[in-house]
């Protein structure tokens, strides 16, 4: 099957998820916006993800090409009912696209927290209760979109995961955070003085040691991520 990925930077990628699709075949097509949006192709495609990057919602008439990318959201989620998953500002802009409201968040969410399962949601089966990801957001979803599912939730972010249907999933946290993809990202220009103006001047270790340490959990938050979301794209 072929998957398109729409990123917002060559450094924010589908990480530790991009192992998961090679290892049963698939084919990752990516499309690295704002550069490639005008020219997306969801033709021969079977599903779309969407991931992070550092730009908000609201911004499309400072960033054009982010009106186009809603488009394809749009035609793809609600036109072709393509399934969908969307992480951080992908998750955003599901929302958006589905009538819901995105906000600037009270609080940031920033480096390793806790996230808390609403009820036994399908996507997060597998999952603990209460599981450990990573965040960096400013930014939260503020009004679900009618007939959409909260699935988990955090004190600082009501709405950290989020079903619509059959086909669109998304979460707030980076779901595709391993070691690889951090040390990706510190090669972005501002990252790790964000971090460490935000979680301590420690933050290139500390954020380091606690990814290591969270391993195995993280690892199967992402196993149990793919293989349901895809268990219901399959079915």
């Amino acid at each position: 099957m072929r998957f398109l990925v729409i990123q917002h930077s060559e450094k924010e990628h589908a990480g530790a998820f991009r192992s998961l699709f090679a290892r049963d075949g698939h084919q990752l097509v990516t499309c690295n916006a704002p550069e490639q949006i005008d020219t997306v192709d969801l033709n021969g495609i079977d599903g779309l993800w969407v991931l992070g990057g550092p730009m908000q919602v609201w911004q499309t008439d400072e960033l054009p090409w982010l009106a186009r990318e809603i488009e394809v959201i749009r035609h793809a989620v609600i036109d072709r009912k393509m399934p969908y998953f969307g992480i951080c500002l992908g998750h955003q802009l599901l929302a958006s696209v589905l009538g819901g409201k995105v906000s600037q968040a009270a609080e940031s969410e920033i480096g390793f927290l806790h996230v808390d399962k609403t009820g036994s949601p399908e996507l997060l089966s597998g999952v603990s209760g209460r599981f450990p990801c990573f965040q960096w957001h400013s930014a939260e979803i503020s009004q679900l979109p009618e007939g959409a599912e909260i699935l988990a939730a955090s004190g600082r972010c009501g709405i950290q995961a989020m079903q619509w249907g059959s086909t669109a999933s998304s979460v707030q946290f980076h779901a595709e955070m391993d070691a690889h993809t951090l040390r990706d990202w510190y090669d972005i220009e501002g990252c790790e003085e964000i971090l460490r103006q935000e979680i301590g001047h420690d933050a290139v270790d500390r954020v380091f040691d606690d990814l290591a340490s969270l391993d195995t959990e993280l690892g199967n938050l992402q196993a149990s991520l793919y293989s349901n979301w895809m268990s219901r794209l399959l079915s």
